[in-house]
């Protein structure tokens, strides 16, 4: 099967790097009229009855056995339901490409193995002794007593044991399935005989203390031979709700049987812990995709793949190509959520209990974070986490286990990126980005980066104009969908900012344009069309950062957070004159340059050489221009916050003060780019800190 428990397998996980699929997880049980009366007797028919499990309803592909399942509802049974109910297999979804339930052997009638099954079940179980070791973590920790220590390696070599029959290769079991079908139904009828003390299967028999001295219920343990069974015949999974209720029947029993090891089965302890284990075998869903692909298994909901544009042919690649990357990013946050939600479970317990979940919870972080580091690309390589990593992750849950604690710190690593990226590219801005507080400052580093990612598509020297159109289209597209895009951090702090302040993501739309005028070679005949382009390229950021500051008055404000931008835009314009034309640019307004007896021609710095004499005088024009246009867009200072207010004054304050050095001095900007040093820049983000104040 594709399951394992997560990478980080809790000390009781029965696998490590690998072989053994089954999750030791906690999973809803099924009723127990089928179970054999001795174990139904002694625990109590009651205590076995369906429960629902929050958030998730049974899969549509396969339903939990019983007397009263109903035929061709996708379900999955055992021999002995066999016997009772005359039908046998597993229905896989109808647009799976999976071997329908009558193509499978309908097994034996044998109740215990023949001489052969029990030369091959005795091979898969010999490969089980001495593995411990090789586990990711021990299978029972230095902290774990020796009575529990006993119980938890009988359950680990059980569930490795099922694992392996369900999907290892051994020379004596046939690929299409029939056979380990056969084997796994009498692994499930050697559990019957478990409570009578006639299990002849050592791995079968190796429970019987466990059983006795912690009261296990019979249900788990058939829950993993049941889960291996649909294996063999369910290969996809149509939808995520699917997956999901697969993931119910296959990746919580083991969970379940170690709460109760430490009798703390409780009904809320096991809700919780459904989340988790749920979420930690979904994490190994995607680690795992390329080996999962080559045993002919999907284990990514079929409808995200049409989502997302992949298809069978990209998962068989040697590496993850972007749709991948989405794709996986998209389901590894989906796992981290029901991990979040199940992380209270940590919070619950004491003692050893308590070290083990932490555990187990930090190490589906941890494996989250292995996945995130490799760019989400899971097919040049399973991502693992180290020992240290999960370590670490496991300490932090035990400090926090609120619910959401891992999405926080994933945001938080977003928007940390955003910030790097303002602080190293945001040579103007950055001063001014400083002075909000903590939340704007994150929210306005992400609009940043986001918009230095459209202008760097603009400006890239290399690019030919059809590659760079297509790019924009994507980012166009991406803006409409960033819940799409969470392999890529400025996106999940975009959308996290968005959705915490009034941000009009629409005005992207604008920057887009305005660079694909830039991508066209797009001149200017008048001032007016000039202002409409600033208005697009900067005008918009304007905008943007008036949602991030807020305003009691949005729409009047508006007005004036354009204005300030296009009087930004003007200083930029004067200030790369020749950096500009060097590169094919001219933005000057044509009317303005034949006022002045000017002809630029683009890629041509000659042509600005040409007209040194007469370039002073436009200069000095069209900086008066730009000064009208911020004092208009400076009124909007009093209609902010202190911060935002101390924020503005610093981001307009510099470019004002450029603007009167390029006025001061115009034939500057026949030698190249105008600048202010550094202390002149944090002189004015002081300056403009103590005005904000007032």
């Amino acid at each position: 099967m594709s399951v394992r428990p997560s990478t980080v397998r809790p000390s009781w996980s029965p696998r490590g790097g690998s072989g053994c699929r089954r999750a030791c997880t906690v999973a809803r049980r099924p009723c127990t009229e089928d179970w054999p009366g001795g174990w139904r007797d002694r625990l109590g028919a009651a205590r076995h009855r369906p429960r629902a499990v929050r958030g998730h309803e049974e899969s549509a592909t396969v339903r939990q056995t019983g007397p009263r399942a109903q035929e061709g509802q996708g379900t999955v049974r055992t021999e002995q339901d066999q016997d009772r109910q005359g039908t046998g297999g597993a229905a896989a979804p109808a647009d799976a490409p999976a071997r329908a339930a009558s193509d499978v052997p309908t097994g034996t009638s044998r109740a215990v193995p023949s001489p052969d099954d029990q030369a091959v079940l005795d091979r898969f179980d010999g490969r089980v002794a001495g593995r411990e070791g090789t586990e990711n973590v021990p299978v029972a920790p230095w902290f774990v007593r020796p009575d529990r220590r006993r119980h938890l390696r009988a359950l680990y070599r059980f569930a490795r044991f099922v694992d392996d029959v369900g999907d290892e290769p051994d020379a004596g079991v046939r690929d299409d399935g029939g056979r380990r079908t056969e084997l796994l139904r009498l692994v499930d009828r050697d559990l019957d005989r478990l409570a009578t003390g006639r299990a002849q299967l050592p791995a079968v028999a190796g429970l019987r203390t466990a059983v006795s001295a912690c009261t296990l219920p019979p249900d788990p343990l058939h829950a993993l031979v049941r889960a291996n069974l649909q294996d063999q015949v369910v290969s996809r999974y149509a939808t995520f709700e699917e997956l999901v209720g697969y993931c119910r029947l296959s990746a919580q029993s083991v969970g379940e049987l170690v709460l109760h090891v430490y009798g703390a089965a409780t009904p809320e302890r096991l809700r919780l812990a459904a989340d988790v284990c749920t979420a930690l075998q979904l994490v190994e869903h995607c680690q795992d995709v390329a080996e999962d692909l080559r045993r002919g298994r999907v284990y990514l909901p079929a409808e995200d793949l049409v989502r997302f544009g992949v298809t069978e042919a990209d998962l068989a690649a040697d590496s993850a190509g972007a749709g991948v990357r989405r794709l996986i990013a998209f389901e590894v946050d989906r796992a981290e959520a029901l991990l979040d939600a199940g992380a209270a479970l940590v919070g619950t317990l004491r003692g050893e209990a308590r070290l083990l979940v932490a555990g187990f919870v930090g190490g589906g972080r941890a494996a989250i974070g292995a996945i995130r580091a490799a760019g989400h690309d899971v097919l040049a390589g399973a991502p693992r986490p180290s020992r240290r990593q999960i370590a670490t992750e496991a300490v932090r849950a035990l400090l926090d286990p609120r619910p959401g604690a891992g999405r926080r710190r994933r945001v938080a690593a977003a928007y940390g990126e955003c910030e790097r990226i303002t602080r190293e590219q945001a040579r103007n801005f950055s001063y001014g980005i400083r002075l909000l507080p903590p939340g704007k400052r994150r929210a306005l580093s992400a609009v940043y980066a986001f918009a230095r990612r459209v202008d760097d598509i603009g400006d890239d020297p290399v690019l030919p104009t059809e590659e760079k159109a297509r790019l924009l289209g994507a980012v166009r597209a991406q803006l409409g969908a960033l819940d799409d895009h969470r392999d890529d951090p400025v996106s999940v702090a975009l959308a996290d900012a968005a959705a915490r302040l009034p941000i009009p993501l629409a005005a992207f739309a604008d920057l887009v344009d305005g660079v694909e005028m830039d991508v066209r070679g797009t001149t200017y005949r008048t001032p007016e069309d000039l202002v409409r382009y600033c208005e697009r390229v900067a005008g918009s950021i304007g905008r943007l950062s008036l949602g991030v500051f807020g305003t009691a008055d949005p729409d009047g404000s508006t007005r004036l957070a354009n204005a300030l931008g296009v009087a930004l835009q003007l200083t930029n314009i004067l200030r790369d004159v020749r950096e500009d034309l060097e590169n094919g640019r001219v933005y000057l307004p044509q009317q303005d340059l034949a006022e002045h007896g000017i002809t630029l021609e683009a890629g041509k710095p000659s042509s600005l050489d040409a007209a040194a004499d007469r370039l002073p005088d436009l200069v000095r024009s069209e900086a008066v221009w730009a000064r009208g246009w911020y004092e208009i867009g400076l009124r909007l200072v009093p209609r902010l916050d202190r911060r935002s207010a101390a924020c503005c004054l610093a981001m307009a304050g510099i470019y004002s003060r450029l603007l009167d050095r390029i006025a001061a001095e115009p034939g500057r900007v026949l030698e190249g780019r105008v600048a202010l040093p550094g202390r002149e820049k944090l002189l004015v983000a002081v300056q403009a800190l103590v005005r904000g104040a007032r």
